[in-house]
């Protein structure tokens, strides 16, 4: 497991003060550090926010008294009413093993039946979410048989397009709108007002899973577009780590992956910590990208206004050579430069000089 993803199963913890005071340092320093880290736990703060200013309701009965029950704190008597367990007194711990001993400080029943309301408030919301998201499809004949999977040729793949704009008749359609879905952007259309026709202009979100080997350049594509194009950190850096885990495979080497890992470097309006980690994906791509890897990295160790960034193409550089990478005159013009350059990062210019003195010109 990475650090953050440990950090990130460890914030609701960090959120309730549940986290021991060393592991609650460990949390915040990763947390001040990690930028993708950061904007997650700016979310779970939000979130626990609103949750805190949220009016307290009553627990039902019904509910309080079958949670008592699960939980082992109350047993029904011979007449069915709810008798609260006797409080139970604690075996003394072996002094051995009170090292391993967790503390654990014991809340009343009414904060677990409290807590218990919230998960059930929590996950109803979930659900109640989910459908309104999910379009309900009509339940026709054809949706109803069975296709038998099959060979797929490439005479049978159809272009479809996701970005669209769809004008339909009314007369001729019936939109199915059961499902609630997301509508955005409406506007009235009436180009003419002396006929009786309107129109409504709306976007509509819809979510798509798409499919297939990482070698199909349909999905290469796809990834492409949402590594260069995804706005939003978190996911364009969960983007990037799905890429390296998936094209790190030599077998799914494709140059493709790689420009578009470059174009993320060469954009101004990326966060560094994006960048950070698109050099990081770089890095773990085979051989057979090693060209399209080192003339990105070459452009961000020449451009990058973020030392950080340099710091990680510098570093990767200076690996290649080590590892015996052919290096070309473009390369070795960069690397000298920067050794020398005297405004620069110091650690820069230090693993460019270990980068030259490793490397083995073409």
């Amino acid at each position: 497991m990475s650090e953050c993803s440990a950090v990130n199963e460890s914030m609701p913890l960090l959120l309730t003060e549940s986290l021991d005071a060393q592991r609650r340092e460990l949390a915040h320093q990763h947390i001040e550090s990690c930028a993708v880290c950061g904007e997650e736990w700016s979310a779970f703060k939000e979130t626990w926010a609103t949750l805190g200013d949220l009016p307290e309701v009553e627990v039902p009965p019904r509910v309080r008294a079958r949670f008592l029950e699960r939980a082992g704190l109350a047993e029904r008597d011979d007449v069915g009413e709810l008798v609260p367990m006797p409080a139970r007194t604690p075996e003394p711990v072996r002094e051995r093993e009170r090292d391993n001993v967790v503390p654990f400080h014991r809340r009343s029943a009414f904060k677990w039946v409290a807590q218990a309301a919230a998960v059930v408030v929590l996950a109803g919301g979930g659900y109640l979410a989910g459908h309104r998201s999910a379009p309900i499809l009509p339940t026709t004949d054809a949706q109803l048989t069975s296709v038998t999977p099959r060979t797929q040729r490439v005479a049978d793949v159809r272009p479809m397009s996701i970005a669209e704009t769809r004008v339909i008749d009314a007369d001729a359609v019936s939109p199915i709108i059961e499902g609630r879905p997301n509508i955005a952007n409406v506007q009235l259309v009436d180009s003419d007002a002396s006929d009786n026709q309107i129109g409504v202009a709306f976007d509509i979100t819809s979510r798509w899973t798409v499919t297939g080997s990482p070698k199909d350049k349909s999905m290469v594509r796809l990834l492409s577009y949402m590594l260069e194009n995804e706005g939003a950190i978190s996911p364009r850096s969960n983007a990037m780590e799905w890429v390296r885990r998936t094209y790190s495979d030599p077998q799914n080497a494709n140059p493709e992956i790689a420009n578009a890992l470059a174009k993320v470097l060469r954009s101004s309006d990326s966060h560094e910590g994006v960048r950070i980690r698109a050099v990081e994906t770089l890095t773990n791509l085979p051989p057979a990208v090693a060209t399209q890897t080192r003339d990105a990295l070459i452009s961000a160790l020449q451009s990058d206004p973020n030392p950080a960034v340099r710091i990680k193409a510098v570093e990767a550089l200076a690996n290649m050579a080590r590892s015996g990478a052919v290096l070309d005159q473009t390369t070795v013009d960069t690397l000298r430069s920067k050794a020398a350059q005297d405004d620069e990062n110091l650690y820069v210019r230090v693993k460019a000089a270990e980068a030259l003195s490793n490397l083995k010109p073409e």
